[in-house]
């Protein structure tokens, strides 16, 4: 995530020199595994969490929390309306909440079309929570898993290629959404055990994710000014 991002926001820079467009295509392929990592995370987040309440209550302040380090990096986009990761990681939190809900089938997954349709607003929209969706109801069948994830991994590549073409750019631009193949070895060597429960482990993404765009928006700002 953190390659990502120093991809995303100084890659003007890095291209005033030879080696910048190949170290901007490296750090955005690895940026890749980043999304389908915090799937993966947040569905065994809901299967071992003690308290899916308190969970999802830190995914709602963390996403508000985030939006405005996430406004200022994407302050001279398009992007910058756009609602951060961590409300399309809620969303598909609620989403698992539902699906393990008492309610009726109709209205079960009407509840859950709708919270995906509203991902819509944040980043990663549709392909977090297909991704998450995935992860839940596959995850003891790892062959179905994998090959679902692969479709889902085609699609998002297929769709920024087509996007591009469209605007009139070279379809090669987008090649380092490949990346998203690379959470596949990492997938094959979990052994299927909880991780830590320190502290330090449970609240260092949610720290680390607004206050490294909060440095990375201040270094691109002071490099701007200068």
């Amino acid at each position: 995530m953190l390659l990502d991002h120093i991809a995303y926001l100084f890659q003007k820079f890095f291209y005033n020199f030879s080696w910048g467009a190949a170290l901007t295509f490296v750090f955005r392929t690895l940026g890749r595994i980043t999304a389908p990592v915090m799937s993966w995370f947040l569905v065994q987040g809901f299967i071992h969490t003690s308290s899916k309440k308190r969970y999802a209550l830190r995914l709602f302040i963390f996403a508000i929390i985030s939006q405005i380090p996430y406004y200022l990096i994407h302050s001279s986009s398009g992007l910058m309306a756009q609602l951060n990761v961590i409300y399309t990681l809620l969303l598909s939190f609620l989403m698992l909440c539902v699906l393990e809900s008492p309610l009726e089938a109709v209205p079960k997954w009407t509840l859950i079309f709708v919270l995906i349709a509203f991902t819509i607003f944040g980043d990663w929209a549709f392909f977090v929570p297909i991704m998450v969706l995935c992860f839940y109801l596959l995850r003891d069948n790892k062959k179905s898993l994998l090959i679902f994830y692969s479709i889902v991994s085609i699609l998002v590549l297929a769709s920024d290629i087509t996007i591009l073409c469209i605007k009139g750019y070279n379809w090669y631009l987008e090649l380092w959404q490949a990346g998203m193949f690379l959470f596949i070895p990492l997938y094959l060597s979990y052994n299927g055990e909880p991780g830590s429960r320190a502290a330090f482990h449970k609240w260092f993404f949610y720290v680390f994710y607004p206050l490294h765009l909060l440095v990375l928006w201040a270094i691109v700002r002071a490099i701007s000014l200068a």
